[in-house]
């Protein structure tokens, strides 16, 4: 078998592994325990970005690539147009993040962007697909201690940090590649949801 041959046959596989991964999960996301938590995250972000509140975003690696998209929603748009919401991802200034780890310590890169920006009838968002992250914990340590209401998104192994966030929302799966998509997907679920209510504001 050539290199190329092989390579084909693991693209295929991964794909198929990928796809039966989600309908696993299509199933589990319905669960409704797990429905009713996201859901209620979900109306809290709702209820701060529609009162003045702005939403703060955080993740490491893909995590921070999607905290910067989640916040670019906010900002712009996500499926209808509508008046600009106060989103800031605490990942996305390389200066910020560079300078901060350097002085302070990487553990401290998202606390001080909440201690910079967070105000009570705020919210922050933190995603740690392993739910070991230390500046993500810190962060929504100091956010607790400022009053801004906090969500948690997590994989299977971050289950048990029920008492770390307001809303902990843990994927059923130890995969980081699927984690990080169910996230997206619970983030998009909002966002359209903002989109249609503020547009009736108009």
């Amino acid at each position: 078998m050539t290199s190329e041959q092989a390579g084909s046959e693991q693209v295929a596989e991964r794909l198929r592994r990928g796809a039966a991964a989600w309908a696993r999960l299509a199933e589990a996301l319905a669960e409704p325990r797990l429905e009713a938590s996201v859901r209620s995250a979900g109306e809290a972000v709702l209820a701060a970005l529609t009162s003045g509140g702005t939403l703060l975003v955080a993740g490491n690696g893909g995590s921070a690539a999607i905290a910067s998209h989640v916040a670019a929603e906010f900002l712009g748009k996500c499926i209808h147009d509508r008046r600009p919401l106060p989103a800031v991802s605490l990942a996305e200034s390389h200066s910020a993040l560079t300078a901060i780890g350097n002085d302070y310590g990487f553990d401290e890169v998202f606390l001080r962007g909440v201690q910079a920006h967070g105000r009570p009838g705020d919210v922050l968002l933190a995603m740690s697909t392993s739910g070991a992250s230390r500046n993500i914990l810190r962060a929504l340590e100091e956010a607790r201690d400022r009053g801004v209401t906090t969500i948690l998104m997590t994989g299977a192994k971050g289950a048990d940090l029920t008492d770390r966030a307001d809303h902990l929302l843990v994927v059923p799966s130890e995969e980081t590649p699927r984690i990080q998509e169910v996230h997206l997907l619970w983030a998009h679920a909002w966002c359209e949801a903002v989109d249609l209510v503020v547009r009736e504001e108009r």
